[in-house]
């Protein structure tokens, strides 16, 4: 079907977001019906009355429109953070570091100055990534190093630094 008709481009009304009263916004993403009756039983809904399907999904997304927009994103939390209905708060950027999904999963980093970055995703058994906000690289830091891996000798090495080929920061080329 066309773009916005199908269930998980935003034709579903139970996959979808939908905006608060405050302007914020809730997640749904309630696509199994264990799932879309949990969200039902969240909003208040009778389901006989507002089965999931996509023959009326107007109907459903206005309803879901109306309910939603009676509510802060912070109620709608508060009314779903412990049920499987898949509906969940759309955080602004400086929320999500500190929201407890993403502190108790480590999902954020948090530098010396005190600004957040992504962690390592996924973290893997083998090669679980970093747990701390490295320093930036600086331009030209490693140069000597990664030409001596890739197999250039000292003296190559050197020749492309003196004519500029390459760029080399620290004060002396340790060749």
């Amino acid at each position: 079907k066309p773009r916005g008709e199908n269930a998980l481009d935003g034709g579903a009304p139970f996959y979808d977001t939908y905006e608060t009263a405050d302007k914020k916004y809730m997640a749904v993403g309630s696509l199994e019906p264990q799932f879309y009756v949990k969200l039902i039983q969240g909003l208040g809904l009778n389901l006989d009355e507002y089965p999931q399907n996509m023959t009326d999904s107007n109907k459903l997304k206005q309803k879901f429109t109306e309910v939603f927009a009676s509510k802060t994103r912070d109620e709608w939390t508060e009314i779903f953070k412990d049920t499987d209905a898949c509906c969940t708060p759309v955080l602004e950027p400086g929320e999500a570091p500190l929201h407890p999904h993403n502190v108790t999963n480590k999902s954020f980093l948090q530098s010396t100055d005190g600004g957040f970055e992504p962690g390592p995703a996924p973290r893997l058994s083998r090669t679980p990534g970093v747990d701390r906000v490295l320093e930036a690289p600086r331009l030209g830091q490693h140069t000597v190093e990664i030409l001596k891996e890739l197999g250039f000798s000292g003296e190559t090495i050197q020749k492309h630094i003196d004519s500029e080929v390459v760029l080399q920061r620290q004060n002396t080329a340790k060749l």
